[in-house]
């Protein structure tokens, strides 16, 4: 049946061992008069049954005296009379309906419990949920360890209490009573609401058999899941208010006054989280709660210390478990950048130090408060994933306005719009402009039938209005020249494909422009007896005065570097046509299929790259076109169908048993060939082929 193991649990016939003819009762008379006392659960009901029976001081044994007596009314009182005892101890238990304190109802089921006291000493004996679990664990030490009555049930009584509360001041337990006025009466109340929970009679009596048996085992409460379940209904009941139902419901009995029972409910579930004092001295902080069995409903969740003890924290913040720095009142308003994922691929992330916890927010957060007034602005750029960046996107502009308070607000110029936009000012265009003196930022927008729309600075003055034919547009904005130059596409603006479009650029007198974007280079080339080839404008070598040095556009700057393509630099090259050239080193002697470069290059530059020995960024060239040996004995070029067969083939597929071993990748137009090796079943890059390169 299902309350076996209660039931067993509770059998009042234990098994005799040899034990000392001295009374370990220190000489306790034996009683004659009336016993009475208190049974609660919550309290039995009138009319439920009470039997005592008389035990051995030695060995718990029975000695065949029994009395019967029955609780007398609804608040649990209850007698036995004319009770004759000659030994000091006795087992007293009630069985019975009883009132739940958790609905305020009397219980759909019976139950009984059971207690163990000296009556000899106190005549009035209660009996209660601890009382329950203490004869349990008095049986297992007295057995166990050869331990006197007393003295088991003074290490019972402690190791109950730990197993709820380390640092509550009891009296024994069968002297407490939950409508009285101590810190253990109150605890006992809050006991019995945390173990009635949200069960049913039955679940009830299943669980508190369950906790018994488990306690009795060995004084310590092990089942860390049952206790969470418990800690959660506990910190569910005090968010929402069910406490103070709970109180209502128990003071509708008009039994006495309810102690404070709430404080012991929450202290079960703080100590439960590990949240630790709630007192004057940390009003405001806040702790994170991490179960490392994600048992709880509020694993990972954050409280904060209020004048009523801890309480759930939910304002939409995200808390950071990747800082391993504690966050404390020292280091207050720090802010960490914390790399998520794994060597080559992941994201970085912003935690500020806040009120003790590291609160995860966006790059604003890196933005310094010293010294600054509502309205400045900060401006960052960042790669928010290594992986996105190295595929070429270019990483966006964000430009947040002091708010004040230590806030940071992104710039959004709806927000500062009054005008109101009609089918009458349909085409009217807004500028809103953030920042003060010369650091400003502006935003542009124009009424349309969607309402107020952003639009582009080129936009704004009409750049497409620019009679230019170089498809370039000079802007003076506060007296300061702004530049534009029109890209046919395709193009990536702040992570956006557009297929052309006024990109912003940097300007030099002797260089030209250079858009304010990553460009995809593109080389395209023909095929046949007539090689042409074009190449991107913004990748070719540009000439100075004091001779050819390459610059390249990066992100809206000219850079210099050190890498140039071979065709620059060879002297082989003048008189050359460049399909001339690109075939000059062509091997003269080949096997059908052998695959080579030529000698014309196109360079890269600030790429970043992962090995195994972690990111790198480089500038590096490779062959413009890639040649293939034919059964006639010549060199044509690659196809594309050739090319893509080559890289469906499985020339890095790694297992078992080629653990340790290489593989190689081709290189193509645009990025370098490299060598794998074969890595717990993963081909992982050791290093990358170039014609030639620059570790920056």
């Amino acid at each position: 049946m299902k309350f076996t193991v209660f039931s067993t649990l509770f059998t009042l016939g234990i098994l005799l061992w040899a034990c000392s003819s001295e009374n370990v009762s220190g000489g306790n008379e034996a009683h004659d008069g009336m016993i009475n006392g208190v049974s609660q659960k919550g309290p039995f009901l009138e009319g439920s049954s009470v039997t005592m029976q008389e035990l051995d001081e030695n060995s718990l044994a029975q000695t065949g005296k029994s009395f019967k007596g029955k609780v007398v009314n609804d608040r649990g009182d209850f007698s036995i009379e004319n009770v004759a005892l000659d030994h000091p101890y006795a087992l007293l238990e009630v069985n019975g309906y009883y009132r739940n304190e958790v609905t305020g109802k009397k219980s759909n089921g019976s139950i009984f419990m059971k207690a163990l006291a000296d009556v000899s000493k106190q005549p009035k004996v209660n009996i209660n949920l601890l009382t329950h679990l203490e004869y349990e664990r008095v049986q297992t030490l007295m057995e166990q360890n050869n331990m006197s009555i007393e003295e088991a049930k003074q290490q019972a009584d402690r190791e109950i209490f730990a197993a709820f509360y380390a640092d509550v001041d009891y009296d024994k337990v069968e002297y407490l009573n939950i409508f009285g006025n101590s810190e253990g009466d109150a605890a006992l109340l809050a006991i019995n609401v945390l173990l009635l929970g949200e069960e049913s009679d039955a679940g009830f009596m299943e669980r508190f058999a369950l906790i018994g048996q488990d306690f009795a085992a060995d004084g310590v409460w092990n089942d860390s899941l049952l206790k969470m379940k418990i800690a959660d209904f506990a910190c569910n009941a005090n968010r929402s208010g069910k406490l103070a139902e709970i109180r209502k419901n128990i003071e509708s009995w008009k039994i006495a006054d309810v102690p404070e029972f709430e404080l012991y409910v929450n202290r079960f579930w703080e100590n439960q989280y590990g949240l630790g004092k709630c007192d004057a001295s940390n009003l405001g902080m806040r702790k994170l709660f991490v179960d490392g069995t994600e048992s709880s409903v509020f694993h990972d969740s954050a409280f904060k210390c209020s004048e009523n003890g801890w309480a759930p924290y939910s304002n939409s913040e995200v808390y950071s478990k990747s800082v391993t720095e504690k966050c404390t009142a020292e280091n207050e308003g720090d802010v960490k950048v914390v790399w998520e994922g794994n060597d080559k691929y992941g994201y970085q992330t912003y935690n500020r130090c806040e009120r003790g916890l590291w609160v995860r927010g966006d790059i604003s957060l890196t933005c310094d408060t010293a010294g600054v007034q509502v309205g400045d602005l900060c401006r960052k750029t960042g790669k928010t994933n290594l992986f996105f960046a190295a595929g070429g996107l270019s990483p966006s502009e964000r430009v947040f306005a002091y708010a004040g308070d230590g806030v940071w607000e992104e710039c959004d110029g709806l927000t500062k719009i009054t005008k109101e936009c009609t089918t009458e000012n349909e085409g009217d265009k807004e500028r809103i402009v953030y920042g003060r003196d010369d650091d400003t930022f502006s935003m542009y927008y124009q009424c349309s039938s969607d309402g107020w729309t952003e639009i582009d600075e080129a936009t704004f003055y009409n750049c497409a209005d620019s009679v230019s034919v170089s498809g370039t547009c000079s802007i003076e904005i506060d007296g300061k020249m702004v530049y534009y130059k029109y890209d046919d596409g395709p193009i990536v603006v702040n992570g956006v494909w557009m297929n052309g479009g006024w990109v912003k650029s940097g300007y030099d007198p002797e260089l030209g422009f250079c858009p304010v974007i990553y460009k995809t280079y593109v080389v395209s080339c023909g095929e046949g007896s007539e090689f042409s080839c074009k190449v991107d404008e913004y990748n070719q070598p540009k000439l100075r005065e004091s001779g050819w040095v390459n610059y390249y556009c990066r992100a809206g700057q000219w850079k210099q570097s050190n890498v140039v393509p071979r065709q620059y630099t060879d002297s082989r090259k003048e008189g050359l046509t460049d399909m001339q050239y690109d075939i000059l080193d062509l091997p003269k002697e080949a096997k059908v299929g052998d695959r080579v470069g030529g000698l014309l290059e196109t360079c890269w530059y600030d790429v970043e790259l992962y090995t195994i020995a972690g990111w790198g960024v480089y500038d590096y060239c490779l062959s413009r076109n890639y040649y293939r040996y034919r059964e006639n004995g010549s060199w044509t070029l690659e196809t594309q169908s050739e090319f893509e067969d080559y890289l469906s083939s499985d020339h890095l597929g790694c297992n078992a048993e080629t653990e340790g071993e290489k593989r190689y990748s081709l290189p193509r137009n645009d990025k370098p060939g490299a060598v794998y090796q074969c890595v717990s079943g993963y081909a992982e890059p050791v290093e990358y082929i170039f014609n030639h390169y620059e570790k920056k």
